[in-house]
């Protein structure tokens, strides 16, 4: 089976070099997953090439202008194009359609003879899933797609006022007007299916991927000798931040709650750790750094409010990465979450502030079985969702399709 997967996919290197060029950083969790999907699907015996656009802010967010034609290797063997586009707010996205419609359109030349091959789309981004889905029914291909999110919250959650506010509203338009126009979808919950209109499509659930190797050189270390809760990620409301730092500064207790990221609620941190001594606010910092920090923690906490219908339809990745650090976790009952992780987790039933607070304080004084909850979550993300057993359904499930054709 071939594949030509089009995404954001770059090397660790290089998106450490975009952020560092870049005020608006961008996040390393699609990233993250895209090279675990393409690695997994390249060990499944797929012959995969990459067409990438680069995850960077457009001018002037970043300092880049114009993106290179670029070639990289994922392990030695899998080709990642970098796509030139013009990097400049206002002509980025047309820029990007372009340049995708003229490659896509080689390689399904190219290829067009080939019985077993597929187009896969990292998300339907408008700018590329556009001129895929397009050719690939001119030519006859196969086009199939990851959604992670919802396409209807994909931009409208960012927020913004004016001209960047309707410019969101008009992506996620774009994004809805399609979501239901490819050939199959690998779908993050089960939930979406029916939401976005696909059910009767060929689709299959994988909620995404653990790869314990990321600890392999985060040395052995003690835990952190006061008890310490940690965040890591979007420090937003989307994701509860301001009622955990409310909820936390209620605990009583030696205790420490650190926070890594970056985003809208950072002021709000920062006045909360001048009032509260044991909060620590570390911002964005190396990715070594955080898997470190998880390691080090004796607590995990995910606050995505369920009262948020996103939440509901949506299943995150970071959950995953935290059980493999073997530090416990405390999170919500999302909707989006399979009941199979249930055993895996303490849960904060009650949302409110003093719940949180209350719920902080009930774990953290089980400090017998912290350690064992802890190990039972990374035992079960390492043998069950670990992502060469994930992706092997992935591929299985793809060649299926790539057989048929549309």
């Amino acid at each position: 089976m071939k594949i030509l997967f089009v995404g954001s996919l770059v090397s660790g290197e290089s998106m450490e070099y975009l952020n560092s060029v870049s005020k608006k950083k961008a996040s390393v969790a699609p990233v993250n997953y895209e090279t675990m999907l393409i690695r997994g699907l390249s060990q499944a015996g797929a012959q995969v090439e990459c067409l990438s656009i680069p995850p960077v802010a457009a001018y002037p967010g970043s300092r880049l202008m114009f993106m290179p034609d670029k070639m990289e290797k994922l392990d030695g063997r899998v080709d990642l194009h970098w796509l030139p586009f013009c990097n400049i707010q206002g002509l980025k996205q047309s820029s990007i359609e372009r340049t995708v419609r003229k490659h896509l359109k080689n390689w399904l030349e190219e290829n067009k003879t080939e019985p077993d091959k597929l187009v896969f789309l990292y998300s339907i981004y408008p700018p590329y899933a556009e001129p895929s889905i397009e050719l690939c029914r001119a030519y006859n291909c196969h086009v199939s797609t990851v959604i992670t999110d919802l396409p209807e919250y994909m931009y409208t959650w960012r927020g913004g006022n004016g001209l960047a506010r309707k410019l969101n509203e008009m992506m996620r338009d774009r994004m809805m007007r399609i979501q239901d126009q490819c050939d199959s979808y690998v779908l993050f919950t089960e939930k979406m299916a029916e939401r976005m209109g696909v059910e009767h499509k060929p689709f299959m659930v994988s909620e995404g991927f653990s790869d314990v190797s990321i600890f392999d050189n985060i040395e052995e270390m003690e835990k952190y000798p006061t008890k310490t809760v940690i965040y890591a990620g979007n420090l937003s409301r989307l994701y509860g931040i301001r009622a955990l730092v409310d909820g936390f500064m209620q605990v009583q207790g030696e205790y420490e709650l650190h926070l890594y990221g970056a985003g809208e609620d950072e002021e709000y941190i920062k006045n909360a750790a001048e009032k509260d001594k044991r909060i620590k606010f570390f911002g964005r910092v190396s990715r070594d750094e955080v898997l470190r920090a998880l390691k080090r923690s004796h607590l995990i906490v995910i606050n995505k409010p369920t009262a948020d219908d996103y939440s509901n339809y949506s299943f995150s990745s970071k959950i995953l990465e935290c059980m493999a650090s073997g530090t416990p976790v405390l999170t919500t009952h999302v909707g989006g979450m399979p009941q199979e992780y249930y055993d895996y987790f303490y849960f904060i039933d009650d949302e409110t502030v003093s719940g949180i607070a209350q719920a902080i304080d009930a774990v953290m004084m089980k400090a017998d079985e912290l350690m064992e909850k802890g190990r039972m979550a990374r035992e079960f993300a390492i043998q069950q969702k670990n992502y060469v057993t994930m992706t092997a359904k992935i591929a299985y499930f793809l060649n299926k399709q790539a057989s048929k054709g549309q």
